[in-house]
């Protein structure tokens, strides 16, 4: 081999080697100093790559996050909004009556949905009917049943006195239409009954006997309008009260959904739309301006945008960012340790093992452990 050919070869090699270490992706350089999420965005513009003060976060296992604190996060934008607190509804497997769970939910002013208003107080109020001739005696125009019961379904043909029974679980919610009679067959006569007649959700034609018992509750009205959004109840309504989703413009994400929520309080919340950094899956979430939580700032920000993980993930918040901000969410509790250094204080996550949290505001101002949350 020549001379020429020889420094050609070792030319060529040497950048290869230069553009393997370009392409090679950059590592975060993390800085020393820690800041809670107030004074990021008081210092910084977003979007920023940061991590969690603790290098393994790690959670009780008898309530575990969905995401892991021990994987960079981006923070990509910051807003301000009033939401509805709300607990979630769900049936009780061995009474089969709703009962309020311990999830909690919050539900976006600007959020895309409707809601029915129910006169219940909670899903335990007394001011149920208690059967159907009571509520056809109070006029009340649209009903949601709190229990199970069964109607007749009124066939196309009205004349053949088709009447085909059906079931319908709790949560359904029906449309007055009348009160009708009609006659039985019982085993010695044919008796006269008066009927409640119905549409339910799906614009069927029922008939419910006066005499079915159950428990109901009625949907209130808004101008000759049933259903509201998030707006109008943060805006009009006295709380607490039980509403029941109808619709929105994408389905609800949360996982155990009965559609029956009892509205809490509302309140305003400056707070901050994120993504967890993982290669295998990307988890948005959103972090309370005031959480107590501080975290360590990727000083090569620029540089990290670059990453191939960073990049991908700058793009799925870009793509859907507004529409996760604006949609309900569980608010996820979790206890955190206040750490004093040098005169200030910081926060970290419980390691396992640990106590799962403050018992009482004594026990945490003396173990300097608190809780604060986010939402999924």
């Amino acid at each position: 081999m020549s001379g020429s050919v020889r420094k050609k070869t070792r030319l060529r090699q040497a950048v290869a080697r230069q553009e393997s270490i370009r392409e090679e992706p950059k590592k975060a350089q993390w800085s020393n100093q820690e800041y809670t999420t107030e004074e990021i965005l008081k210092q910084f513009s977003l979007p920023q790559i940061v991590k969690c003060n603790q290098d393994s976060v790690r959670i009780r296992s008898d309530s575990p996050l969905p995401i892991n604190f021990g994987n960079p996060l981006v923070f990509y934008d910051k807003r301000t909004i009033r939401k509805l607190l709300a607990k979630n509804i769900g049936i009780d497997a061995v009474s089969n009556k709703y009962i309020e769970s311990n999830e909690t939910i919050v539900i976006p002013a600007d959020y895309e949905g409707l809601f029915l208003r129910l006169q219940s107080r909670t899903c335990k109020d007394n001011t149920c009917f208690r059967s159907i001739e009571a509520m056809a005696r109070n006029t009340v125009r649209a009903f949601l049943n709190m229990t199970k019961f069964t109607a007749f379904r009124i066939g196309e043909n009205v004349a053949t006195n088709d009447y085909t029974k059906v079931d319908y679980t709790p949560g359904s919610v029906f449309i007055v239409d009348s009160v009708c009679t009609g006659t039985s067959r019982s085993r010695k006569d044919i008796v006269q009954q008066s009927y409640l007649k119905c549409k339910d959700e799906k614009d069927v034609q029922i008939l419910i006997p006066f005499h079915h018992p159950g428990e109901f509750s009625e949907v209130l009205t808004n101008n000759n309008r049933m259903s509201v959004n998030s707006e109008y109840l943060i805006e009009n309504q006295k709380f607490p009260m039980v509403v029941r989703f109808i619709s929105s413009k994408q389905k609800p994400r949360l996982k155990s959904f009965s559609g029956l929520f009892t509205l809490v309080d509302s309140f305003e919340e400056s707070t901050v739309i994120g993504c967890v950094l993982n290669p295998s899956g990307f988890t948005m979430f959103e972090l309370p301006v005031s959480s107590p939580l501080s975290f360590h700032l990727a000083l090569n920000n620029q540089d990290m945008n670059q990453h191939p993980v960073v990049k991908n993930a700058l793009k799925l918040c870009e793509a859907k960012h507004k529409l996760y901000a604006k949609d309900m969410k569980y608010k996820f509790k979790f206890s955190h340790r206040i750490v004093q250094l040098s005169g200030k204080k910081y926060s970290t996550v419980p390691e396992d093992g640990e106590d799962d949290g403050p018992k009482s505001a004594l026990d945490s101002a003396r173990f300097d452990v608190a809780t604060t949350y986010l939402y999924i």
